[in-house]
């Protein structure tokens, strides 16, 4: 029975720790505030690449507490084209962008196209964030970084 008991313990503990992404504006606020970095997922329901990445990728790195350095927001194209067109810009979908405070000002890296879980955990982990132990078969992540600010919609 107390077998029982700590392995549900545990599982509640995992799904509590478990961060879903909240809306833009939420996870902004929380950045600004706490000063952890800003992790941006925008997709659109109409997207097959961005739809594999949340049936795939993103619930593996979610069962690995991934997200737990970050605020961790999701934007969809079709709900909020405005801000998906100013996160993204020109690049397609789907897109992962990371805004970590460096100094006074926001520093922006992204990914774009679909990521393998490796893919995202190098990517956040060249960013400093600090995932788990990368495994020897960890693929680097494609990115670019530059200035940006971020828009307190």
């Amino acid at each position: 029975m107390k077998m029982f008991l700590t392995l549900a313990l545990v599982a509640v503990a995992a799904v509590a720790s478990a961060q879903e992404p909240v809306d833009y504006s939420t996870a902004y606020h929380r950045s600004a505030e706490d000063n952890r970095p800003l992790l941006v997922l925008v997709t659109a329901e109409w997207c097959p690449p961005c739809q594999i990445m949340k049936a795939t990728t993103l619930p593996e790195l979610e069962a690995i507490n991934a997200f737990a350095g970050v605020n961790l927001a999701a934007v969809d194209y079709d709900k909020q084209p405005e801000l998906a067109s100013q996160l993204i810009g020109d690049r397609g979908l789907p897109q992962i962008l990371l805004f970590k405070k460096v100094d006074d000002r926001w520093e922006r890296r992204f990914l774009t196209g679909i990521q393998t879980v490796a893919s995202v955990e190098t990517f956040m982990e060249n960013a400093g964030i600090v995932v788990r132990v990368a495994d020897a078969t960890a693929v680097p992540a494609v990115e670019q970084t530059g200035e940006a600010t971020i828009n307190k919609k």
